[in-house]
């Protein structure tokens, strides 16, 4: 692999920053078949290797198909076909581990659009300002917090987030003329000094690039196929060197993955503030995203009944026991819900040793344990839990903030079920949904699919495919989701004619200075 990489360097090496990020940009346009994680990943050794570009100078196209070979010869190579420790290793190992390293490193370039841009406003604004007066709650004032290491508001930042995100789909480059355009045309951004301070977060020049790459990259080098891709943390990059863009009209910033520009406003704004406030930041944001899931249940239910842990605690004292976050009750079925914001570490996604990734999982068995325990109780007929004592069927369902890649494979329902079980507990019939399968399952349940049916349906199918399946019989859409309304905010904030972003039909060349 050091040799594919010094191929890599050396070829790199020898064009500009600037040419390469818009050969990849058009030859992406005409391949389809080219995934964005190696679109982001040849970004990355161009950021690494190729010497920046000038604003002076033209923009020129490359045939890079080679270039694109070797870097997809280098990311989709493992450890384990050339290291025999590692080899040994796995094939005593359960193969689920494998694949995790090789999902994670690229599922993450491909998220969700659904909510991307809704869910955002209400968990990280609305929803904080709903909390201000819970006594319940630890006191967190997030607007201010946000401000204090961004210099903007929760809601600028999200919507010249969109904004950018908008424009980098149709369009090579953006550059200081692009906002003045966009000021031009009636639409509602914030002035050039909140651009400014934005653009600080969400822009990187090669050398911030590789300072990022540097400082996460995985320390064991067996395993450098997998490192943190730095655009990740900063979608959008800044191919020109010396002048800053803010100054310079000749200037552009590219983003070479655009939807990483919605996730990087979404779960990137989560990361963000648990990197500066860590565990006073974590333990609040518990209440907030419990808060939102509840939302997004209310949004579900017909004629069930959906109960919060506050309405739990009423007859079931916090001394008798923990309790789910919610319960939906259809008929003779509890589906219980437990709210994480878990997620796989570094090492788990990139090494995917064992011991990683149990690491990782310990919060995924500390909720399934506390919805164990509280069906137990239930099926024991406690008497403070007489409201579900003519319940037959529990569904225990932990949800979390971001997707956890292949949780419910096979291979890993027997490897948490091991873990379980060395805590005593069997036959738990867990499930994990993320917050974006919840969202997308939501129209369809609205409109009167049994949620209890669905996941039943989830046990046998993809998720892909029951979500297919639900489209098929009920042809709704984004336009018929909860989340729609808080999209339709954005585009009146934005001042947006007709709910539709403006986007160019034909591409600007980087050096005309247009977007």
């Amino acid at each position: 692999m050091n040799k594919v990489e010094a191929q890599i360097a050396k070829a790199f090496g020898r064009l500009k920053l600037g040419d390469v990020l818009h050969s990849l940009y058009l030859l992406r346009k005409s391949s389809p078949e080219l995934r964005p994680f190696m679109v982001a990943g040849v970004a990355l050794f161009a950021a690494r290797f190729c010497p920046p570009s000038k604003a002076s100078q033209l923009i020129n196209n490359y045939d890079i198909r080679l270039l694109v070979d070797l870097s997809n010869k280098f990311y989709l190579a493992d450890p384990i076909t050339f290291d025999k420790d590692l080899h040994d290793e796995f094939m005593e190992s359960n193969p689920v581990f494998m694949m995790l390293r090789l999902v994670s490193s690229q599922f993450p370039f491909e998220p969700g659009m659904f909510s991307e841009f809704s869910r955002p406003a209400l968990l990280f604004h609305d929803i904080p300002q709903q909390l201000k007066s819970s006594a319940d709650v630890p006191q967190f004032d997030f607007e201010n917090k946000f401000q204090a290491i961004t210099g903007v508001s929760v809601l600028d930042f999200i919507t010249t987030g969109f904004v950018i995100s908008s424009a980098s789909h149709g369009n090579f480059s953006v550059n200081k003329n692009y906002f003045k355009k966009t000021r031009n045309q009636g639409i509602t951004i914030p002035d050039d000094q909140t651009i400014r301070a934005i653009l600080n977060q969400l822009v990187a020049d090669k050398n911030t690039l590789i300072k990022v790459y540097e400082k996460w990259k995985n320390k064991d080098r067996r395993f450098k196929m997998y490192d943190f891709n730095p655009l990740l943390s900063y979608p959008v990059i800044k191919p020109c060197q010396d002048k800053q863009f803010s100054t310079a009209d000749q200037d552009f910033i590219h983003a070479p993955v655009p939807e990483l520009v919605g996730s990087r406003i979404s779960t990137g704004i989560f990361y963000q503030m648990f990197n500066e406030y860590g565990e006073e930041f974590s333990t609040y944001f518990g209440y907030v995203f419990e808060r939102y899931v509840g939302l997004v249940l209310q949004n579900c239910i017909t004629s069930e009944e959906l109960l919060s842990e506050l309405d739990i605690r009423k007859f079931y004292p916090i001394n008798k026991g923990k309790s789910p976050d919610w319960i939906l009750i259809d008929g003779s079925t509890a589906i219980l819900f437990e709210c994480k914001t878990t997620r796989f570490s570094r090492a788990a996604q990139a090494i995917a040793s064992e011991d990683a990734v149990n690491n990782s999982l310990a919060q995924v068995k500390k909720g399934l344990k506390q919805l164990a325990s509280f069906i137990s109780a239930c099926q024991a007929k406690v008497q403070e839990l007489q409201k579900f004592h003519a319940c037959i069927t529990f569904k225990p369902i932990l949800v979390s903030l971001e997707p956890l890649h292949l949780i419910n494979s096979t291979f890993f329902r027997e490897h948490i079920d091991s873990l379980l079980l060395a805590e005593g507990i069997t036959a738990l019939n867990w499930q994990i949904l993320s917050i974006h399968e919840l969202e997308a399952l939501q129209p369809h349940i609205a409109a009167g699919f049994s949620l209890s049916k669905v996941l039943d349906d989830l046990l046998q199918k993809t998720f892909n495919d029951v979500l297919q399946d639900l489209i098929s019989q009920t042809n709704r859409t984004f336009a018929h989701s909860f989340l729609y309304p808080k999209q339709e905010e954005l585009y009146q904030r934005l001042d947006i004619p007709d709910k539709v972003p403006t986007r160019s039909k034909k591409d600007k060349s980087a050096s005309s200075g247009e977007a």
